[in-house]
């Protein structure tokens, strides 16, 4: 398109008054063409306009005619603009060849070209419109609880919470969870965790991780423990429907026990390896499954090491208030004495997510 208004003006100066007047017109309307956008539905429409914003889940598009419009990715059977554009995980401007199959073709400053997934893109707009960094928060909390009175007294609660806020091309992860059993038997036992990932995605499917976890657990002789450590994680696909990514590194982890003769040791700590796996898949009909694991293996012995493990579904019951049936599981090849290496539990309980 740009060669054909560059040769009617090349022409120009060769051509008579009333040609020049007719090249003038043709060119007027050529060149607004040029910068034009258009979004392809898969109901065989054509928008003409421009792109606004491409969000997780839909498209901002500014129609000629109807202004700005949201539309579904899923809905979306292409999208061509000329506009260079921001994409999370790369700095410079990007330029987008083509889009096809729901995949995007895109070439950035270096000029190598490259592949990205059109529904797995979180965040891209016209880097002219780029002035920082947009800040998206997602989140849930969950509650379960066992009450009874009577012939038998006993109270359980497990409250967790969990955010996931984006800022860029850097995700903050955080983590939290309150246990508490009180019975006949059992005397307020509390459990607290909190934990803090950090990835900073510098590719399309490779981040750089950093995560931390702090646990109170007096079930199993646990004062304090806490882990810090640095990896590298991939990124196979994170969508609204789908995700799942590794990551390995090295952590320092170190334990303090609540009554420290029940352990060889007052406290321990050691260097660990360490590999983590998340997984959530969401099926059409609304129920969401998802399973995490992670597991720490010493460097200096082969005997230490421990493993943690949830596997759980969540039901939609009216808009943001879920059912969730979770399993977790816990295991320590050295725990204090008098204590299991394994731990499991079941929970039952609503919860809300935005």
């Amino acid at each position: 398109m740009f060669s054909v208004v560059s040769r009617l003006f090349s022409s120009f100066c060769f051509t008579a008054p009333p040609a020049r007047n007719a090249l003038f017109a043709v060119a007027a309307l050529v060149a607004p063409l040029a910068d034009a956008g258009v979004l392809s539905l898969t109901n065989g429409d054509r928008v003409h306009g421009e792109l606004v914003v491409v969000e997780r889940d839909h498209v901002v598009w500014k129609s000629e005619t109807f202004g700005d419009i949201t539309v579904e990715k899923s809905k979306i059977l292409s999208l061509e603009t000329d506009k260079d554009l921001k994409i999370a995980g790369r700095e410079e401007p990007c330029a987008l060849a083509g889009h096809r199959r729901q995949q995007w073709e895109l070439y950035c400053d270096e000029g190598s070209g490259w592949v990205m997934d059109f529904p797995a893109i979180d965040h891209a707009e016209p880097y002219i419109n780029f002035v920082g960094d947009p800040i998206i928060f997602r989140g849930n909390v969950a509650a379960s609880g066992v009450f009874e009175d009577g012939n038998r007294e006993r109270e359980d609660w497990d409250v967790s919470a969990n955010f996931d806020v984006r800022n860029g091309d850097f995700h903050h992860l955080i983590g939290t969870q309150y246990q508490n059993q009180n019975s006949a038997d059992v005397t307020n036992l509390e459990k607290y965790r909190l934990s803090y990932d950090l990835r900073w995605i510098f590719a399309e499917k490779w981040f750089a991780a950093g995560n931390s976890a702090f646990l109170h657990e007096e079930a199993r002789n646990i004062d304090l423990s806490s882990t810090m450590g640095l990896g590298l994680g991939y990124l196979f696909f994170d969508t609204d429907k789908s995700a799942f990514s590794i990551q390995g590194g090295v952590n320092s982890l170190r334990e303090d026990f609540i009554d420290p003769s029940l352990n060889d040791k007052s406290g321990k700590r050691y260097a660990a390896g360490r590999t983590a796996w998340d997984f959530r898949y969401k099926f059409d009909l609304g129920p969401e499954v998802y399973y995490n694991q992670e597991l720490l293996q010493s460097l200096d012995s082969s005997e230490d090491y421990q493993s943690n493990a949830e596997i759980g579904v969540r039901t939609p019951l009216v808009k943001g208030i879920l059912m969730e049936v979770k399993y977790a599981w816990q295991y320590d090849n050295t725990p204090s004495l008098e204590s299991a290496k394994e731990d499991t539990k079941m929970t039952v309980g609503v919860g809300y997510s935005w």
